[in-house]
């Protein structure tokens, strides 16, 4: 009867690992990677079926965001067609704002307040020495063929607005914005902060890119008054329809 304190035969242990006392790194980590651990308790794997219909629906997300921006496109969502902070926009009814049909010079005020008002100040004003002002400019009052430009292609060097020099700083082109905003931002340019003049329509701005289409570079104060004062654009309001004739037939 053999001595149950009697060491073992090395051919006796060929089929165990100890991880103890084998000096075999490699059969170690084999022998660990071969055991499945077990799972904690309360814990069950997820379906087939819930990972295919979380698959369907990381699909159809991605699928709308490359369709649509996520909503943010133009067609889907605009924040120039929706009434900011201080702008004029519907008033609170019971239910909340009531909703309003923007107007040119509506959109324009939003337009101008998200893309030109931190340089030319809400006020119209501008920056003295640095942005020009809007507010009873020469440009804004005269010819739209000059704001065509200025709007689509930027403008750089000094300028002499209202017999003050701006030259600081350097008017990048909005010609990303469609035909309708540019011309909606400069409709409500030219009726704010005491400014006089006239609607501007897409049309006129549609003209403008195609004129100005070839020139490759902003333009400078010298290219500006080369432009006569009385200069049009194709595509302008009729006088038939402009808000001070209708005035008089009333």
């Amino acid at each position: 009867m053999n001595n149950p304190r009697q060491p073992r035969q090395l051919s006796e242990l060929t089929d165990e690992v100890d991880y103890m006392e084998t000096a075999d790194v490699m059969q170690v980590h084999a022998a660990i990677r071969r055991e499945k651990s077990d799972q904690e308790e309360g814990t069950t794997e997820a379906p087939i079926w819930l990972l295919s219909l979380c698959g369907a629906a990381l699909m159809c997300a991605g699928f709308y965001l490359g369709m649509y921006n996520g909503g943010f496109d133009p067609n889907v969502f605009d924040w120039y067609t929706r009434p900011l902070p201080g702008s004029t926009g519907g008033q609170p009814g019971q239910g909340g704002e009531a909703p309003v049909e923007l107007t040119p010079v509506m959109i324009g005020q939003n337009v101008f307040k998200l893309n030109c008002a931190t340089c030319h100040q809400d006020t119209g004003l501008g920056v003295p020495g640095t942005y020009p002002p809007l507010a009873k400019s020469e440009y804004v009052n005269g010819t739209p063929t000059r704001l065509g430009m200025i709007l689509l292609k930027g403008l750089q060097g000094p300028i002499k607005v209202e017999g003050n020099m701006f030259g600081a700083a350097v008017m990048p082109a909005w010609d990303k914005l469609s035909d309708q905003k540019i011309a909606d931002v400069l409709t409500y340019v030219r009726q704010a902060w005491g400014n006089t003049a006239g609607e501007i329509t897409p049309e006129q701005i549609a003209a403008a890119r195609k004129m100005f289409a070839a020139h490759p570079d902003s333009w400078t104060e010298a290219d500006l008054l080369k432009v006569p004062p009385n200069a049009t654009l194709p595509g302008g309001a009729s006088a038939a329809a402009s808000p001070a004739t209708q005035e008089a037939k009333k």
